[in-house]
């Protein structure tokens, strides 16, 4: 799966929330997108609370480029999800979300490919 999609998971208390899976890209010397094995995820806005655009700068001009936003200040930044070795492996990091949420992104990844 190498496009961002919002996918809706279960919660351990059995409410839903929607998380944006969004994969990591790496630019090739030849200018080709290669995907790195690591998927960043986040919480898919509801307008509840902040959101990455409330606190994120913005270019008044086209073409004039602002640093993004670390992670760890995002208040929408679940963790990362990474595969290795062919898929057969994953491990989490960066964020909080208990191992049975974690495994339903992991499975709705692998069915995604």
């Amino acid at each position: 799966m190498i496009r961002i999609v919002s996918h809706s998971i279960k919660k351990e208390n059995g409410a839903n929330i929607n998380v944006i899976i969004e994969p990591v890209l790496s630019q090739a010397v030849n200018n080709e997108l290669n995907f790195t094995g690591v998927y960043t995820l986040y919480k898919d806005s509801e307008k509840k609370g902040t959101d990455l655009l409330d606190i994120q700068e913005i270019a008044p001009e086209i073409g004039e480029s602002k640093p993004l936003i670390d992670d760890k200040y995002n208040p929408g930044f679940l963790g990362r999800i990474t595969f290795e070795n062919d898929d057969s492996e994953w491990h989490y990091s960066g964020g909080k979300l208990p191992p049975f949420e974690q495994e339903q992104i992991v499975a709705f990844i692998k069915n995604s490919k």
